[in-house]
């Protein structure tokens, strides 16, 4: 159930398969990069809050026929404040090669590691679809608390020096 006065979720246009979010309003737009978002926070002009979903099989892909691309996302995904990797299914999935391709576990694991260590993107394991959506709910739910506390210290902060 959406809150009164809650952000309202952006998921991008090209996202096929959208997670369920049900926390927060939702609306169908274009991000620049990844696939769910932030109205207000996730665009070139406040680049704050972007996240990228993938299922493992989609991962895999990604860092092996389709690296090229998805290494050009990362680093436009690099440039927002927070920036997240939700992968639905689980690591040991990854570390045992139980997806449907022939690069080696190791491999895999070590370009999450660098995604995460070179450009700063935080990779999450969701164990299914419905994981990564409560997983990007409560990313969300940070993120804003985040910038009520900002709003309420620069309030006082104003507060105190007019004094």
């Amino acid at each position: 159930m959406p809150q009164e006065h809650s952000p309202t979720i952006t998921i991008d246009t090209r996202e096929q398969n959208p997670l369920d979010i049900q926390a927060y309003p939702v609306e169908r737009g274009t991000l620049p990069v990844g696939d769910y978002g932030i109205a207000g926070f996730s665009d070139w002009d406040n680049p704050r809050f972007i996240v990228e979903r993938k299922s493992l099989d989609d991962l895999v892909g990604s860092l092996t026929s389709g690296r090229d691309r998805f290494m050009r996302e990362c680093e436009k995904l690099r440039q927002f404040t927070f920036a997240a990797l939700l992968i639905e299914g689980f690591e040991g999935e990854a570390e045992l090669g139980q997806y449907h391709s022939k690069a080696h576990p190791n491999s895999i694991m070590a370009s999450l590691a660098a995604l995460q260590v070179r450009a700063n993107i935080h990779v999450m394991w969701c164990r299914d679809h419905e994981g990564a959506a409560r997983m990007f709910e409560r990313l969300v739910r940070q993120f804003i608390r985040g910038i009520e506390k900002d709003v309420k210290r620069l309030e006082n902060g104003s507060a105190t020096h007019e004094e």
